[in-house]
């Protein structure tokens, strides 16, 4: 699990994607087919956030990885259908992971 919490925007973009890159890279070593990106405590994205998570979803691709962003916020939400990518980021929205926790 992959927790993002706090302000996901340009400034913070390069040193989030390295420590993604670095997980996923520790994923790929120890044979794990998923990784769940939690982006529940994320307080403020913009379009980086967006390239972050493609980014990583590219490198989980070619890694064999199943890339699970789940707690997407509405505002990443809104940008990835905004941008049309909403297919590439395989999210699960936050309103579904509280009413799943409920059962």
């Amino acid at each position: 699990m992959l927790t993002l919490s706090g302000p996901l925007t340009q400034l913070e973009a390069p040193r989030v994607l390295r420590e993604g890159e670095a997980q996923l890279g520790q994923v790929r070593e120890a044979g794990t087919p998923t990784l769940c990106v939690d982006c529940a405590g994320l307080s403020q994205v913009d379009s980086s956030a967006l390239a972050v998570l493609l980014s990583w979803q590219r490198t989980a691709q070619s890694a064999g990885i199943a890339l699970d962003i789940a707690g997407a916020p509405e505002a990443l939400s809104n940008l990835a259908a905004l941008y049309g990518v909403e297919s590439l980021l395989a999210t699960v929205p936050a309103s579904a992971e509280h009413h799943h926790a409920r059962h």
